[in-house]
């Protein structure tokens, strides 16, 4: 084996050498494209940690749902969230690897098909195809690479490689069973028999997959595919597949050299004259991306940048047996004027040099239009969902309820960082949601689930924000201001029962204490905009710890008493966190941070006070006792002392 493999090597130095300089471009181009970050490549992520660590092959824990459409990225991704600690970690190394791999199987693809010039043009375009780059953090490069190296094992005549990868390919997105119905069509087109080692890999191993999903999940479709097919019939985007190709091609037109993109469809249109002529085995790849531009714009999807990324081997590699297609031409009509003239084998010598030149400098020149398109799309990235969601997840993640569910439109990234049970508005989570979408009400999810939590735009969705239902039952709880945005985002929560926590001084700042309410609650600290003065507001802070269940509605008092007499100056009472989260919905061992504001007397002399803090219950006025480290009662308040006020 090894032997055969260095007989190989030494067979191909040119092919080895190409295939060494390809895969380092691909690896550098990769490595630029490394800054891009899409919102939904963090959904197959979530699945794949859960997957990782034993919580199932599900996005929302307990709910066997097939939300990610790529099971095979996900199940690769499972050892490197081992290996690397994370999934965006083990997918940007494999995305690396893959970008170094799709152009090494996009030239020698190229060389079976038609030659060498078709091989290197075709994997050179695709390094800096646009629409491939912009997919780079997606399972797309996995998809590319699998089109590929099964379209490669085809061309090579290893049936039973072709079977097995073709077959898996369809693992990676479902779309790929276009790409084995197409290569078995053409099998037995071409050869008018079955060929058994291709065929049965080929449809065994999706059918095992779609077996295992319909038992797991109980359908063997993503409820992925019925949700973008809903928000393509209401079309909530504005554009669908192909408006979105179109709108790429206008936007590239001003950005680069415009009249030379117009050679793309040009030299496709001139490939085929070979293609049809003789080089029937291309028919297979021109099929499925013709079947996959059918099938996504008769469902009306709506677009999305990495729909296009599957389309990239063929338009690349199209394109480059057209360059080959016009050297070819080249060579014919002066090699015919050479023989009617009597050239010398020096003569046909200038003439292929004459034309691998013509090819090097068409190439080329594709490439330079390329460039600034790709380059603009990579310095458009991070992206502002990938500049923004990340940090608000996070943020959500510490200081909202741990069992808060978390209603939203982009799920990627905020379900990943929060790791708050999900409940998507458009319907990639929740399979009864699509039917409503296709109707345009984006409401369903919201009145059906009630989440805890819901994360919109202070501008989205402005019917539902306006209804009286929505008014009632939900409460804007924190904004959140970016500059990437023209407008806020805004976290509501249900109006009773959701910890929400409000923005809090450093913890440097915080006084810490110590105060047992009854083995109940612990107040652990404080602070208070110190010193006061009169008129102003008291924004006192208060950290509390829940020790234990509790059944009583307590509420929060918080006075400022004269230090002798005790007469209270200025107070506010109110449940914790203004009545969003009362004390029977503490959990133990939970913190919340309780915020209260009053003001003080504009008349109120300057001096010394104290601050009286502590619970009780509305109904009888009966307060929580505080005790001392032996159990024994102590006081019902928290007495804080040395207030200052100072003059004006």
């Amino acid at each position: 084996m090894i032997e055969k493999f260095r007989t190989w090597i030494k067979e191909h130095r040119r092919d080895v050498a190409s295939m060494v300089i390809l895969a380092l471009a691909g690896l550098g181009v990769g490595l630029w494209a490394s800054r891009i970050l899409l919102d939904d490549a963090m959904i197959t992520f979530r699945v794949a940690e859960n997957l990782a660590y034993g919580r199932g092959f599900v996005y929302n824990l307990g709910e066997r749902v097939q939300v990610t459409t790529t099971p095979l990225y996900s199940l690769i991704l499972v050892p490197g969230v081992w290996l690397a600690g994370s999934a965006p970690r083990a997918a940007l190394v494999l995305n690396l690897v893959l970008a170094g791999v799709i152009p090494v199987l996009a030239y020698d693809l190229g060389r079976r098909l038609s030659g060498r010039i078709t091989g290197l043009g075709g994997a050179l375009l695709l390094i800096l195809a646009p629409l491939l780059i912009i997919a780079f953090s997606m399972e797309s490069y996995l998809y590319v690479a699998m089109i590929l190296a099964s379209l490669d094992a085809y061309a090579a005549r290893r049936w039973r490689w072709a079977g097995v990868l073709v077959g898996l390919t369809a693992l990676v997105r479902g779309d790929a069973v276009l790409l084995g119905a197409c290569m078995l069509s053409y099998d037995f087109l071409a050869t008018r028999r079955l060929r058994w080692p291709l065929i049965i890999p080929a449809i065994a191993i999706p059918a095992g997959w779609y077996l295992f999903a319909l038992l797991y999940y109980g359908s063997p479709f993503p409820a992925t595919l019925q949700a973008k097919a809903a928000q393509g019939e209401f079309n909530w985007l504005g554009q669908r597949f192909a408006d979105g190709f179109w709108a790429y091609w206008e936007e590239w037109l001003n950005v680069s050299y415009y009249p030379v993109f117009y050679l793309f469809p040009i030299l496709m249109v001139v490939a085929l004259i070979p293609i049809l002529r003789q080089e029937r085995a291309w028919l297979i790849m021109l099929a499925r991306d013709g079947l996959y531009i059918t099938v996504f714009v008769a469902l009306g999807v709506p677009t999305a940048e990495w729909y296009y990324a599957p389309l990239m081997p063929g338009a690349a590699l199209l394109t480059a047996r057209g360059i080959q297609a016009v050297v070819e031409g080249m060579d014919w009509a002066t090699g015919s004027r050479q023989r009617e003239a009597g050239g010398t084998q020096g003569a046909r010598k200038k003439i292929e040099w004459v034309s691998g030149a013509s090819a090097v400098l068409l190439i080329a020149l594709l490439l330079a239009v390329l460039y600034p398109v790709s380059a603009k799309i990579v310095a458009g990235h991070p992206n502002w969902k990938a500049r923004v969601y990340p940090s608000m997840g996070r943020w959500i993640g510490q200081n909202t309820s741990a069992s808060a569910k978390l209603a939203t439109i982009d799920i990627g990234h905020l379900g990943y960082w929060s790791r708050r049970q999900i409940i998507d508005i458009v319907g990639l989570a929740q399979p009864d949601v699509a039917p409503h979408i296709a109707k345009g009400d984006f409401g369903y999810a919201i009145r059906h689930y009630q989440p805890d939590l819901l994360l919109i735009g202070y501008t989205w969705l402005p019917e539902i924000q306006a209804s009286d239902w929505f008014q009632k039952n939900y409460a804007p709880r924190h904004y959140f201001h970016f500059p990437a945005l023209d407008a806020p985002l805004v976290l509501f929560s249900r109006r009773v029962g959701v910890k929400v926590q409000p923005a809090t001084a450093p913890t440097a700042e915080v006084q810490p204490l110590g105060v047992d309410f009854n083995r109940q609650i612990e107040l652990t600290g404080y602070h208070l905009n110190q010193p006061l003065q009169p008129g102003s507001e008291v924004k006192l802070t208060l950290v509390w710890q829940a020790k234990a269940p509790l059944a009583v509605d307590f509420t929060v008092f918080a006075q400022l008493v004269d230090p002798l007499s005790n007469t209270i100056i200025a107070q506010g009472d109110s449940k914790p966190q203004d009545g969003f989260y009362p004390t029977p919905y503490w959990q133990p061992g939970e913190t919340i941070v309780d915020r209260h504001t009053f003001s003080l007397p504009r008349e109120l002399p300057p001096g010394k006070y104290d601050l009286l803090l502590g619970f009780y219950e509305a109904e009888n006025g009966q307060r929580l006792q505080i005790l001392d480290e032996a159990g024994v009662f102590k006081s019902d308040h928290v007495r804080l002392s040395n207030i200052q006020v100072q003059a004006p």
